[in-house]
């Protein structure tokens, strides 16, 4: 029987394993590695992935792509030499780094794979990923969510009868998802996340108080120096790590620049209290999420048996602190949190295979899916948290006499305005028969696969006019893309050169912004609210919402100094309601 790899593809390190004799095994590089860097360097003529690229990084910033995770599903392209690289072509040189890594372990061909990601990637990000591993090389039997692996790797027995939480705090994403355990059966009751709240955010802190104090000492800014912030950032993750451990450490980089009276060194303390301040609004988010998990899974805190953390950045004590000190009880962390998730996919291999018997997986899909109606409302036709595989109808109609055709358009989100959120794809219905608005019939579709794949269909109820899609978006790789694409690849692991990866967080400022401005308006008397909201939150917002479109990071953190200073006057009484609104 052919072997099936696990993957755990990860925006900071990813990991495979296999299953041997009914146990997950992690499979290792030539070097003893057990996890592989997600950075991928462009050289001519080569494409270098993990340790062999981390360490071009220093010598080629420009060549070098890291964090492709947050990429995935969007329109962003990596350019070089008149070319262009999509997220999914970035992330297949990482799977096929995995791939070859397996098969010099297992010393056979592997083909088949199950991959994981996080539980609240939406559906174009899920396609991205398989796409990847299509491109790699691989037939991706499955794609999972990270916690459900998680899960499974946690060996809870059969016999179990249990609410399980997974607490996944990695690199770039958080996920939360709680689980019962009843007699084989694992099934997932809601999730809850954030993809853009991980150890990458935590490191962004650091290298922001690190630069700031070193361009006040020395009046250097270090960001426009790509070098110099490579260095940085690679010394404040490893401050962080430390502070796991320590109470206190140095961030030192030697010769990190230079300027007329010579070079310039980086030689800062740093304690765990001080890195806890930095990153204390994001954990107090994560635990925001654990109370949406909860309240959508109808469970108190009381009734959770067992909470599992997962992923690199549970490591950090205050993360591991606070998640106990809400749900009442010492979380289980006796797993490596960097290898669970890939040893979980392999147990979903064998589930696949029937190497695994006893156990049933039940996920669920994170977000609502539904189309745009009239006025630009949202309805959803799956509500969030249904377990899937499923399958859902609902009846529409036109909003216009004698209209013969209707456009579905299609979205994922929370939100009652399409606006706000994310846009799956769109196809038009023709034939419909001439009548006055409301008359038709028009049935819409939605089946939702176990990889959480979509696929939408309509169909005029009189008629028998149809028309059906599985959801792409302009953006994703066409099958004649991907049919190319794997043809260059299987002829040339990589042959071109790239650039280094353009750093946007427009999308974790906005949902910054949102909850600055939600505190803000809480924190205001009921008298003054509607005036503030009209001019001073609504101009700021409005700004994030522009920086979103014009993927200007710049202008979201200028809207965000301002929210962050409203909320602290206000925090500190110190702020006059008649001078903000003003």
């Amino acid at each position: 029987m052919a072997r099936v790899i696990g993957i755990d593809l990860g925006t900071t390190y990813s990991a495979v394993a296999v299953l041997d004799g009914g146990k997950p095994r992690i499979l290792a590089d030539q070097n003893g590695r057990r996890t592989l860097p997600s950075i991928v360097s462009f050289l001519p003529g080569s494409v270098m992935v993990g340790e062999a690229a981390r360490e071009k990084e220093y010598l080629e910033p420009a060549r070098t792509v890291k964090r492709i995770k947050r990429r995935m599903g969007s329109d962003w392209k990596f350019e070089v030499d008149n070319k262009t690289y999509t997220p999914e072509e970035i992330s297949s040189f990482i799977l096929r780094a995995l791939k070859e890594q397996a098969e010099r372990e297992l010393g056979t061909k592997v083909k088949d794979a199950i991959v994981t990601v996080p539980a609240y990637f939406n559906d174009n990000q899920r396609q991205a990923t398989k796409n990847a591993g299509q491109l790699a090389g691989l037939n991706v039997l499955r794609i999972i969510n990270e916690p459900t692996a998680a899960s499974l790797a946690y060996g809870v027995k059969d016999t179990d009868d249990l609410n399980l939480v997974v607490y996944d705090l990695g690199g770039g994403t958080l996920d939360v998802s709680v689980l019962n355990v009843s007699d084989g059966v694992f099934e997932v009751i809601s999730t809850a996340g954030d993809n853009h709240l991980g150890g990458e955010d935590f490191n962004q802190r650091l290298a922001d108080a690190v630069t700031a104090r070193f361009q006040d000492e020395t009046g250097i800014d270090l960001n426009v120096d790509p070098l110099a912030m490579v260095k940085v950032f690679e010394a404040v993750e490893k401050a962080k790590i430390e502070l796991s451990i320590l109470e206190s450490t140095r961030i030192e980089v030697p010769f990190v620049t230079a300027d007329e009276s010579g070079p310039r060194n980086i030689d800062f303390e740093i304690t765990r209290e001080e890195l806890e301040r930095m990153i204390g609004d994001y954990v107090e988010r994560s635990l925001e999420l654990c109370r949406q998990a909860l309240n959508d899974a109808k469970l108190g805190k009381e009734a959770v048996d067992r909470v599992i953390m997962v992923g690199g950045s549970s490591r950090i004590p205050l993360v591991r602190r606070k998640v106990a000190e809400f749900f009442g009880r010492e979380t289980d962390h006796s797993l490596h949190p960097d290898e669970v998730v890939a040893m979980g996919a392999a147990i979903q291999g064998g589930i696949v295979q029937g190497e695994v018997s006893g156990i049933v997986l039940v996920d669920v899909t994170p977000m609502s899916l539904g189309i745009e109606v009239e006025d630009g409302y949202f309805v959803p036709v799956i509500e969030r948290n249904s377990p899937i595989p499923t399958a859902a109808k609902r009846v529409f109609t036109t909003v216009a006499d004698g209209q013969k055709s209707v456009d579905v358009q299609v979205f994922q989100g929370e939100s009652m305005y399409v606006k706000n959120n994310v846009s799956l794809g769109r196809f038009r219905l023709e034939g419909i028969r001439s009548a006055s608005k409301g008359a038709p019939r028009i049935e819409v579709t939605f089946e939702l696969d176990v990889n959480g794949i979509l696929a939408v269909s309509a169909q005029d109820m009189d008629t028998g006019a149809a028309q059906s899609i599985t959801i792409r978006n302009d953006f994703r790789l066409t099958p004649e893309d991907l049919a190319r694409l794997e043809q260059k690849h299987a002829s040339s692991f990589g042959d071109e050169i790239g650039k280094r990866e353009r750093l946007t967080r427009v999308l974790k400022s906005k949902t910054r912004a949102e909850s600055i401005a939600s505190r803000i308006e809480s924190a205001v008397p009921p008298a003054y609210r509607e005036a503030l909201v009209k001019n001073e939150l609504s101009e700021l917002l409005a700004d994030i919402d522009a920086s979103v479109k014009e993927l200007d990071e710049e202008k979201a953190e200028r809207a965000i100094g301002r929210l962050e200073f409203i909320h602290s006057e206000l925090a500190a009484g110190s702020l006059r309601f008649g001078e903000m609104i003003a």
